[in-house]
């Protein structure tokens, strides 16, 4: 081989080893639990500002039900870099991306909360909810709540 090939070869394993190194975020795993059905999909919003939250989150993400036990499930967000985040979950049973109502404005569908902040009568404060994302992986427990179960 001539050298020029060589050095093109060489580059391209220094750039394909060196991915690995220069990856800048962590992983946060999220364990939610208290599905109440397989029924539609889970929703994920995850906000890095207090002013986005509870409407407008920096990233969202849509999940099936895979349920790895009766009520249960894990969903894993890559590549979040460091900073103080707050999370959302709606179990969104009819697949319209939004929550539902019934007559009185109460929910229809379950909800959840980093830090497993249960609201009152709306959203609560994102400082509540808040978590930090270091350099390390994250690990969070999220129980889904129902205003009244199914009948």
């Amino acid at each position: 081989m001539s050298k020029p090939i060589n050095r093109i070869i060489l580059l391209f394993l220094i750039a394909a080893y060196s991915l690995p190194v220069f990856s800048q975020g962590s992983r946060i795993s999220i364990e939610i639990t208290n599905i109440r059905s397989e029924k539609g999909i889970i929703c994920l919003a995850l906000y890095d500002n207090e002013d986005q939250f509870p409407d407008d989150p920096s990233r969202s993400y849509k999940f099936p039900k895979t349920l790895k036990e009766e009520d249960s499930m894990e969903v894993i967000l890559n590549d979040i870099p460091p900073g103080t985040y707050t999370i959302s979950i709606l179990d969104d049973e009819d697949k319209n991306d939004k929550m539902n109502f019934n007559l009185l404005r109460m929910p229809r569908e379950g909800y959840g909360f980093s830090n497993n902040i249960v609201p009152r009568h709306k959203s609560p404060p994102y400082e509540e909810c808040s978590f930090q994302v270091d350099e390390k992986n994250v690990y969070l427990k999220i129980e889904i709540q129902y205003f009244r179960e199914k009948s």
